[in-house]
């Protein structure tokens, strides 16, 4: 078991620095890296989100994976990742990816071989506190509900999209606990893009809503509350992979690629160690 350095939350890599390092010159997909000290091993597996069987990533996730197991020789491990994954709805690897990506993937081959996996991942109303020391309320009920429209967007619509909402709107009400703020659809999506963007809400005008609630993109102030979001989950994760490491496992952690990147210096100064690009 290693002690880990404090995070240096300087380290993670900004939207900014990131943005322009992508303008230079793009990372390679999936974006792969290992730290091993004193017998522990971290495997970090940057992702593209997809959902495709065939697509190229699936195989050399199998492959790290293979790698992880055999430095980890059996000692106690974790896999840590990002993504909503239904545990109960994974009759196979393909079909595992095909409802759920990378994050049905890992979870699929990590019951296989019986190590335990975590979400990390903030809750709305935790994170809701942070953003409202700079955003309204206004801003971040509209940043929730249009960072899950785009999922469901993402997700191919297998959802009736009168009855998502709905349920967005339920779990926005319970997990913010606002209680004299407008929850409504009508309210929270559709006057709040009027009146952000001067233009009517309409489901069919994808693109542009796919890049609302985008960290990558800077349409409004909406853009910049993503990427603070972003940064939040950044610490959060770094957080469980410190947890995790200081009591002695060795951890795989799927996530995205732009997560990979901006978390390596990060994690590179808390292990004390070099890491190595798969």
């Amino acid at each position: 078991m290693c002690r880990m350095n404090q995070l240096n939350k300087n380290l993670i890599i900004s939207f900014a620095e990131y943005i322009a390092s992508q303008n230079e010159a793009r990372h390679r997909l999936p974006y792969t890296y290992s730290l091993e000290k004193t017998g522990q091993v971290l495997f970090y597996f940057g992702s593209e989100h997809k959902k495709d069987p065939t697509h190229p990533q699936f195989a050399t996730l199998h492959q790290e994976w293979k790698r992880f197991l055999n430095k980890a020789q059996n000692k106690k491990s974790i896999v840590i990742y990002e993504g909503n994954v239904n545990e109960n709805s994974l009759p196979s690897l393909e079909k595992a990816i095909e409802q759920f990506g990378e994050s049905g993937a890992i979870v699929y081959l990590a019951r296989e071989a019986n190590v335990p996996y975590f979400r990390p991942e903030p809750t709305i109303g935790g994170e809701s506190k942070e953003l409202l020391e700079e955003y309204s309320k206004e801003e971040v009920a509209y940043f929730y509900m249009m960072r899950a429209i785009a999922s469901w967007l993402r997700n191919s619509a297998t959802e009736d999209f009168d009855e998502y909402v709905k349920r967005i709107v339920e779990r926005n009400i319970k997990e913010l606990g606002w209680p004299d703020f407008n929850f409504s659809f009508e309210s929270t999506v559709v006057s709040t893009h009027k009146k952000i963007f001067d233009r009517e809400f309409d489901i069919e005008d994808k693109n542009f809503i796919m890049r609302v609630a985008n960290p990558m993109y800077n349409l409004s102030n909406i853009n910049e509350i993503a990427r603070t979001s972003s940064q939040i989950r950044n610490i959060t994760i770094l957080d469980c992979i410190r947890d995790y490491w200081e009591k002695g496992y060795n951890i795989f952690v799927v996530y995205g690629a732009s997560h990979a990147v901006m978390q390596e210096r990060a994690l590179e100064d808390m292990i004390g160690v070099e890491l190595t690009h798969a």
